[in-house]
């Protein structure tokens, strides 16, 4: 049942998570802070992930919160983490609770893996400026046909990796040359290949066990969120090696954020226009509105930071994350005014986690 707009109330708009760290934890090492999670090594090959309430668009965080973002996020990656221990393992341990969870502490794996379905965003935009519809293209390395329309199924999934960082954090000679401040800089199979080193990756061949892992988790991934009503567009995923040396997924799988969700009901092609209609049910949402602002040029960075989200914005992005976690997890956030960081410290407190 989807979720009753009239319970996110003003208050329940404000009582959000924020991204911060917690010196009362007891850790082995300083806490890294992401845009969104907060990560404490425990010191015992385990850490803690706190997912916060923050929101991040343009590679920029956001000053307004969005409730039950972090809980949501992890409800949803929680579900495919457990759904698909059967292709890849992965590094969760345990759901301490809504946005807390304990993991296996892993060796990260330095390349964004991205997989995608359909032509759409970055991919269709390069492939259309390179006259791909007349002569075809070439993205991330893959060769794309000539043909294809505009939010159009490819005719398989393909691959299409980013460096995860920015350009002068990889010292290869395929970047010289490049803007050192470029965030997640589009690679390529062969660059990964001949500097995988750099990348984090500790034998070449060890790109090839991810690669089959991730094409065969994306296929039961598509399939599961297509009996749901939704089509998978592209996704990306993270991978580290385990203690053990074993490769497992890390971080999150397959959330609003990480992924480009589609109404399969809505997809359909539009002649006049010439490409295929779509309804977006993921983050889409809130990059759409900072976009009708303008506000997502580099330029105007420090505005779009200091941005006050409408109310209304704001509301209808919690409805529809918490609705998409609805149907893929079959759970919903509890709606409370209540503070969650007294919730979150209750409970580390409870497992033993604090001084």
């Amino acid at each position: 049942m989807p979720i009753d707009e009239k319970l996110i109330t003003r208050g329940v708009l404000d009582n959000t998570l924020a991204r911060e760290v917690y010196p009362e934890l007891r850790v082995a090492a300083e806490p890294k802070m992401g845009k969104v999670r907060t990560v404490y090594d425990l010191g015992d090959e385990r850490m803690i992930m706190i997912s916060s309430d923050n929101l991040s668009t343009h590679d920029v965080v956001h000053r307004r919160l969005v409730y039950g973002k972090g809980e949501n996020l992890d409800a949803i990656s929680g579900y495919y983490f457990g759904a698909s221990r059967h292709i890849v393992s992965n590094h969760l341990i345990e759901v301490l609770a809504p946005n807390v969870w304990l993991v296996q502490k892993a060796s990260p794996i330095l390349v964004e893996m991205v997989f995608r379905k359909y032509l759409t965003g970055s991919g269709w935009k390069d492939y259309k400026r390179e006259n791909g519809p007349e002569e075809g293209s070439e993205f991330c390395g893959v060769e794309l046909r000539p043909g294809y329309r505009k939010n159009e199924m490819l005719d398989g999934i393909i691959f299409t990796p980013t460096g995860k960082g920015q350009v002068k954090d990889f010292d290869i000679p395929e970047f010289r040359g490049l803007d050192p401040e470029t965030d997640d800089p589009k690679i390529t199979i062969e660059i990964i290949r001949k500097n995988f080193r750099k990348f984090g990756l500790r034998k070449p061949e060890d790109l090839d066990y991810i690669m089959e892992k991730a094409f065969s988790l994306y296929s039961f991934i598509y399939e599961d969120l297509l009996r749901k009503g939704y089509l998978l567009v592209d996704t990306k995923w993270e991978f580290g090696y385990m203690p053990d040396g074993t490769i497992a997924l890390i971080d999150e799988c397959v959330t609003p954020d990480s992924s480009r969700f589609w109404a399969a009901g809505d997809y359909v092609f539009n002649p006049v226009k010439k490409e295929f209609n779509i309804i977006q049910e993921d983050k889409q949402h809130f990059r759409d509105y900072i976009e009708s602002l303008g506000l997502q040029n580099p330029e105007r960075k420090t505005e779009l930071a200091n941005h006050m989200m409408d109310d209304e914005v704001l509301r209808q992005g919690v409805v529809k994350y918490c609705n998409i976690r609805e149907i893929i997890s079959g759970t919903l956030p509890k709606i409370t005014i209540d503070s969650k960081k007294a919730a979150v410290l209750a409970v580390l407190s409870d497992a033993g986690f604090l001084k």
